[in-house]
């Protein structure tokens, strides 16, 4: 079995936050407002987080985002964010994006909050 990854960052102007699946079924989420926690995550919830990423068909995603390439893209306050998956079979997705989203990304963010019992927001 592959080591899993789940990992997201986002953030804009605030120190980002994010959250990891680490070994043994924890988890971690780092907030601006709140230190890094570390969290317990049942093992049905990481498989069913995997059931809703093929639902939401994360898979097909672009690399980047914006997908059409600015040629002198100013990087202000918008928001920036970073996706690293990879399944217990192997496969893998790294996507990231500034100020645009793919399609069902709220429902990514929504599946993330669910594993983990984060509070992101974008």
């Amino acid at each position: 079995m592959k080591k899993e990854v789940i990992s997201y960052s986002g953030h804009s102007m605030i120190p980002p936050e994010s959250v990891e699946l680490l070994e043994n079924n924890k988890g971690t989420i780092i907030t601006p407002r709140l230190d890094a926690k570390i969290v317990d995550i049942q093992d049905y919830k990481i498989l069913s987080f995997w059931d809703r990423i093929e639902e939401i068909g994360v898979w097909k995603w672009h690399k980047k985002y914006p997908y059409s390439k600015l040629k002198y893209q100013q990087l202000l306050d918008g928001y920036s964010w970073e996706l690293k998956l990879r399944d217990r079979s192997g496969r893998a997705k790294y996507c990231s994006g500034y100020e645009s989203f793919p399609r069902k990304f709220k429902e990514l963010i929504k599946a993330l909050n669910d594993l983990f019992g984060s509070k992101i927001q974008f």
